[in-house]
């Protein structure tokens, strides 16, 4: 792994490796693969930075060893478990949610008011987090790395109390946690988004809540600061403008592009000047940079083509930290 030696550099110091990804939106097959960084890349530390539920459940209508479905805009029966087991597979790995049901719960769900169908969704999602953080456990069982994982803006309630519940992950957001002689301040919300997204907060509030995690903090240059939404302006923050029907605004034959990060993250950044910074949230615009002495890494997301897009980070001492994008 050439710079990422475990046995480190020239001063022999072993670097502490850490994995970081964001915004997988449900895609299952990347949470395996987050998990499964853990001995690819002998991670000592896994971060997941928010994102990390799907949008859509897919009705399986039937019963007994016969369903329908109907997916991408073709209809299809499916017969026996086994082929049953395998669509829900493919569903899953599109960042959906494949459920069983019969006629009368599909007419059911359907009669439901908006508030009462987002309950129905949430318990429906929170079925398959809890069998994703089950796993966790077992993936890591033996393991010496330690797994954080947050929720972000797109995540609805009942995620966080998910994640502080399970065994095999820990939970972070909105405190300092401490690892190999770092801190690491979390904030999985966002500003305020065109999309009234669950976890969105005005930018002084999230100055206020980072400014008050960082004063606990005993040595900022040895400080992480994981937060979902990347600093305004930073490049690491670019995506198509939105006009009031939030439809791409076009310049010419191309969308027009502008920043869209968080001016209270930029704030903090410049201001506590952390060792590093990792960001999620704007999956178009992966990227490195640097504000002041502050790495800032946003490694994007490709979550609906199955491949995982991270950063594994090499951190050694107040000062040094190398980085290297991975996608796979």
């Amino acid at each position: 792994m050439g710079l990422f030696n475990r046995k480190g550099g020239r001063t022999g110091e072993k670097p502490v490796r850490l994995f970081y990804a964001s915004d997988i939106h449900g895609t299952e097959v990347l949470w395996r693969k987050f998990l499964n960084a853990a001995k690819t890349y002998e991670a000592d530390v896994l971060v997941m930075g928010g994102d990390l539920t799907g949008k859509a459940v897919i009705p399986l209508v039937g019963s007994g060893d016969t369903y329908e479905v109907e997916l991408f805009g073709e209809r299809r029966t499916v017969t026996g478990e086994e082929d049953l087991v395998e669509l829900e597979h493919q569903i899953r790995g599109k960042g959906m949610y494949p459920h069983r049901m019969a006629p009368g719960e599909v007419q059911r769900v359907a009669a439901l008011s908006e508030d009462e169908r987002e309950d129905w969704f949430a318990t429906v999602m929170l079925e398959t987090f809890g069998d994703w953080l089950a796993l966790a456990g077992e993936r890591l069982t033996g393991s010496q790395a330690r797994c954080f994982v947050m929720p972000g803006n797109d995540d609805p309630p009942g995620v966080e109390e998910a994640i502080e519940r399970a065994s095999g992950v820990e939970a972070c957001d909105g405190r300092v946690v401490e690892f190999d002689g770092y801190s690491m301040v979390s904030l999985g919300y966002s500003n305020i988004t065109p999309f009234d997204s669950p976890r969105e907060l005005p930018e002084d509030e999230i100055v206020q809540r980072v400014s008050a995690l960082a004063e606990q903090v005993p040595d900022l240059s040895k400080c992480i600061f994981n937060l979902h939404v990347p600093p305004y302006d930073s490049q690491l923050d670019t995506a198509p403008e939105l006009d009031d029907e939030l439809q791409v605004v076009m310049a010419g034959s191309e969308p027009k592009k502008i920043p869209v990060g968080s001016t209270g993250v930029r704030e903090v950044i410049e201001k506590y000047q952390p060792l590093l910074a990792l960001h999620g949230h704007v999956h178009e615009s992966a990227g490195a940079t640097r504000i002041g002495s502050t790495l800032c890494i946003n490694p994007g997301s490709d979550y609906h083509t199955g491949r995982i897009s991270g950063c594994l980070l090499a951190l050694r001492g107040d000062r040094d930290v190398k980085h290297q994008f991975i996608s796979g």
